[in-house]
């Protein structure tokens, strides 16, 4: 009887009917259910998404069936859908400890490490991401059912995310292209890659990057900004100009700080010092910018390269009252005192 019961069982797990599963089985008598009908009654509370008493039933057979890797994968499988990773984890690695190529225990732990490497630490995600890849890997020599092409490019996007985070851009670079080799042709790869690139101070090769962007589609602020600083860093201001006006145009919001002190620094390099000076003006006379140490510092800058050493004084010496306090703020302040001496000492000079 147990036989045909269990073939049965398999039938209706061909066809998806868990609720008839569960209702056969828990009619029968205790006497009547054995370990592995109980391990069929857990697999079909799994499901249809009733965990909590998956793990009470895989827990009443703990003594006959917990060195088995189908056991242990059932318990992780509920742990991870309970949103309980460390546990998850702890009986995944068990069934794989068991037998090394149980796919769907590979699989899943592939997918829990893939969801752990979403945090804000680069280091410890890419131990996670790493961890995520070698189990795909793994997954894919076992004949692997799922298409998991879109799971290995989107580790390879945010290893190289978290490369780039560390200042590793050559290491970036090569995760970028390993998601473009498997397919990925998306906005954000090129988009990364150009950065990526720019870092590196590649600049042409990011140029050529940025365009494929817009050619694939993205014509934003974002990157109609870092096309214009790219022309600032190879001294070619005019056309950096030109992008920044495109960036600023269709920014959405009024006041972006970073379009701005990037800016400012593209027209001073055009000479453009009184249009950079309103700029800034313009916006730390609202309320909530009035005091930003970037902006104010531009300000001071615009004015020594102007030689109008009074108005940077002003701005120096408001920056110091504000908290800054570095090499930067020194050097220029010792800068700017020895020419105003010069400038005292001439003036007393030609009145006597």
């Amino acid at each position: 009887m147990k036989d045909d019961l269990i073939k049965l069982i398999n039938e209706l797990e061909k066809e998806r009917e868990y609720q008839k599963i569960i209702t056969m089985i828990e009619a029968l008598s205790d006497e009547d259910k054995n370990s592995k009908i109980k391990l069929s009654l857990a697999k079909a509370y799994s499901h249809i998404d009733e965990f909590d008493k998956t793990i009470e039933i895989l827990e009443s057979i703990k003594d006959s069936e917990s060195n088995t890797s189908i056991w242990n994968y059932c318990m992780g499988h509920s742990y991870y859908y309970l949103d309980n990773p460390s546990e998850a984890e702890r009986y995944l690695l068990k069934a794989l400890e068991i037998n090394p190529e149980d796919k769907p225990s590979n699989f899943l732990l592939a997918l829990l490490y893939h969801e752990l490497g979403d945090i804000e630490e680069p280091e410890e995600a890419i131990h996670y991401l790493n961890k995520s890849l070698n189990y795909f890997n793994a997954y894919s020599k076992l004949d692997a059912e799922e298409d998991i092409t879109e799971d290995l490019i989107s580790i390879e996007q945010k290893l190289a995310w978290n490369y780039d985070k560390l200042r590793n851009h050559k290491e970036a670079e090569l995760h970028l292209h390993k998601a473009i080799s498997l397919g990925d042709n998306e906005e954000w790869v090129y988009s990364q890659l150009a950065y990526n690139l720019r870092s590196q101070e590649r600049y042409e090769e990011a140029l050529e990057n940025y365009q494929k962007v817009i050619e694939l589609g993205r014509k934003d602020t974002w990157v109609y900004s870092e096309i214009a600083w790219t022309y600032f860093l190879i001294k070619k201001p005019q056309l950096a100009l030109d992008y920044m006006k495109k960036a600023k145009e269709i920014s959405p919001v009024k006041i972006d700080l970073v379009l701005t002190t990037r800016m400012a620094s593209i027209l001073l390099a055009l000479a453009k010092h009184k249009e950079a000076i309103k700029m800034i003006e313009d916006v730390i006379s609202k309320e909530e910018y009035k005091n930003d140490i970037n902006l104010l510092s531009n300000l001071a800058y615009i004015y020594i390269d102007m030689k109008d050493y009074n108005s940077a004084l002003t701005y120096l010496q408001r920056l110091k009252e504000l908290g800054r306090n570095d090499e930067w703020l020194d050097k220029n302040l010792e800068f700017i005192y020895s020419k105003l001496e010069n400038i005292n000492w001439l003036r007393i000079q030609y009145v006597l």
